[in-house]
């Protein structure tokens, strides 16, 4: 393998963790001829319970930390280029948002339903969607109404503010499934209680599970992540501190040989990437992975892990390029 296969093996780790999906048939909600819907108050008191259930994946990301680490800026920069809204709506990820929580439904389709927390000023978005203006990626933004929400769309993104602390983004059946809960009524967490667990850890600014028992990884991952062979679950925790993205976390097999398995894959993805570190220099990426450390227990494999802020950060500059090629 040459130089591209590292790069398909580091964008391929990048996908899983931030792997979309499709929705499940357990979250469908049946109305009652009663006006249930959540309050703002209470939508602002639980936010994370608008996520549908049945996750394959959900995310728990302390945005203000994120954007203090070394690499904040070319993060910030990347969602400025992404968001699905005009400039004039005024809004400012570094001033104004605070959390997110992200949920994906499947790993082979493209639901996902997301919960925003800061400060959204709907006027000023309302005015900013007028069908005229564009993203900073030229796509116009698109208004509809669905259950008397404003569901607001640019390009495959949707988003809809539902009150000046909260708002849901995602694709627009993902949106559209998390509007649901509110006109119900009843939102209540319906994540697996080890995510629920896992997302309620104190003072953990980048938090991650995965349950792929009913979703298997995609054949193309497993072709490059080879520790995804046999893996169901995922729990993992993390902080921005140095040298970058420190991860701790319990990797779930389906039986002991499985789990050694992994553990001794995840240890040679290590040696692949140390083996490409000349060419990656050439690019000026520094070698991502500072600390590796992969211990089987019987089903389970403990994970430490350290990535360098400085490979982050030239990544994410790369992938900017890669963005904006052909664009004006």
């Amino acid at each position: 393998m040459r130089l591209g296969a590292a790069v398909r093996v580091l964008g391929v780790a990048a996908a899983l963790v931030a792997s979309p999906g499709c929705g499940a048939s357990d979250d469908k909600i049946a109305k009652t001829g009663a006006d249930k819907k959540l309050s703002d108050a209470q939508i602002d008191a639980d936010p994370v319970a608008l996520l549908p259930g049945s996750a394959v994946g959900v995310a728990y990301l302390d945005a203000r930390k994120l954007f203090a680490s070394p690499f904040g800026a070319r993060i910030l920069l990347v969602m400025e280029r992404r968001m699905p809204l005009p400039p004039s709506a005024g809004f400012d990820p570094k001033r104004d948002l605070e959390a997110v929580w992200v949920g994906a439904y499947s790993m082979q389709g493209a639901d996902v339903a997301g919960v925003a927390i800061g400060t959204f000023d709907r006027q000023k978005i309302e005015a900013a969607a007028d069908g005229t203006q564009k993203t900073p990626l030229g796509v116009p933004v698109t208004k509809s109404t669905y259950s008397g929400h404003a569901l607001y769309t640019a390009g495959e993104t949707g988003f809809t503010v539902l009150t000046s602390k909260v708002a849901l983004f995602g694709n627009d059946v993902g949106v559209r499934r998390a509007i649901d809960r509110v006109e119900e009524g009843r939102a209540k967490k319906q994540l697996p209680k080890y995510m629920q667990e896992l997302l309620a850890t104190p003072n953990a600014p980048l938090v991650m599970a995965g349950d792929l028992t009913s979703n298997p990884v995609p054949a193309a991952a497993k072709d490059e992540l080879t520790f995804t062979e046999g893996l169901e679950t995922l729990a993992v925790v993390g902080n921005f501190e140095d040298p970058g993205v420190n991860l701790a976390g319990t990797l779930s097999y389906g039986d002991a040989p499985a789990a050694q398995r992994g553990s001794q894959n995840l240890l040679a993805l290590r040696s692949t990437l140390e083996r490409y570190a000349p060419f990656l220099a050439l690019l000026g990426i520094p070698q991502p992975i500072r600390r590796l450390e992969a211990q089987p227990k019987e089903k389970t494999v403990g994970l430490v892990m350290a990535v360098d802020g400085a490979a982050v950060a030239v990544l994410l500059d790369k992938a900017q390029e890669l963005m904006t090629v052909g664009r004006p």
